[in-house]
């Protein structure tokens, strides 16, 4: 229990400081790198939460394919 605790408690502090960051660098680039870049997203940590979760996907999706050559495909 106290895993998912601490494993929850991380993830909200890694989107709150991931968030914090992508909202500072936006404020202090000119507007058209900060509109190149970050194309005017409204909710930021909602993004950064989608491109997380999007970055963990490829990820896991890899790491499977991975998995099933070396031990399916001998």
């Amino acid at each position: 229990m106290k895993k998912i605790f601490y494993f929850s408690l991380g993830v909200a502090i890694g989107v709150v400081m991931v968030s914090k960051a992508r909202a500072y660098v936006k404020n202090r680039l000119p507007q058209g790198a900060s509109s190149f870049l970050f194309s005017d997203e409204e909710n930021l940590p909602a993004t950064t939460l989608q491109a997380l979760l999007q970055e963990f996907s490829m990820t896991m999706e890899e790491k499977e394919k991975q998995l099933v050559d070396k031990f399916l495909n001998k």
